[in-house]
């Protein structure tokens, strides 16, 4: 699990650290060892860093530099409609706008003086987090490689006639056979395969057209004449319940 917490005041960025990893230790210890926390003194340095699937959750801050945080989580959503991203303030003063990115909470600084609302916030989104820790372990050159199912794009066979996984970053090949990738990946609900050999992450498209998925990145995965209904139905469901 990889958290980013964005402030430019180092005293305000090490004390929502400590905060959260204080709380962790103190409710959820089995977390902490996968536990990584990534810091950042602006939003413009997290928006050069961001990826989708790169972090499970975001911590950030309203009042910072030449772009605030709510500035900073527009231009999130627009790559990452899902991403939690929670806002730490000083003043309640900008709270409705929060709404507008759809923030999963929204505390006033210090954190320590707030530590009830804290915890109710990440008691509601830790099952959802924890869910999208999910992970396939595939042979990749004679070792075992944990893959995030979230950063997982989409599943095919490349021209040698082996498994590769797209990955938010990279391509990964893999002995692994499709049958049991396959078996794991399609227990998860935002997984979906669409075509013969082709299973999509449904959280990285941007659209459905009648022949394809339009990914967010401009990529277009085909979907086959039989499978069309079903992926329909699958995706209308997704966008329900996501």
């Amino acid at each position: 699990m990889k958290i980013a917490i964005v402030d430019d005041k180092t005293s305000d960025l090490l004390a929502a650290e400590s905060h959260l990893l204080r709380y962790l230790r103190q409710t959820h210890p089995g977390i902490i060892g996968r536990l990584r926390i990534e810091t950042f003194s602006s939003g413009e340095e997290l928006l050069e860093n961001f990826e989708i699937g790169r972090f499970s959750l975001i911590l950030l801050d309203i009042y910072m530099g030449t772009m605030t945080g709510l500035e900073t989580a527009e231009a999130i959503r627009q790559q990452d409609e899902k991403v939690p991203i929670i806002f730490l303030t000083t003043s309640s003063e900008h709270l409705l706008e929060g709404y507008r990115v759809f923030a999963a909470g929204y505390f006033i600084k210090p954190l320590a003086n707030n530590t009830n609302e804290f915890a109710r916030t990440f008691e509601h989104i830790l099952p959802e987090l924890m869910a999208q820790e999910k992970d396939i372990s595939i042979p990749v050159a004679g070792e075992n490689v944990d893959i995030p199912f979230r950063n997982i794009v989409y599943v095919d066979i490349n021209d040698q006639h082996t498994l590769r996984l797209h990955l938010a970053e990279t391509d990964v090949d893999t002995l692994m056979p499709y049958a049991n990738c396959s078996e794991i990946l399609l227990q998860d609900n935002r997984f979906l395969e669409c075509h013969h050999r082709i299973i999509l992450n449904m959280d990285y498209v941007s659209l459905m057209d009648k022949e394809e998925f339009i990914l967010k990145d401009g990529s277009k995965i085909p979907i086959s004449q039989r499978r069309k209904r079903d992926a329909k139905v699958s995706y209308m469901s997704y966008l329900a319940h996501r």
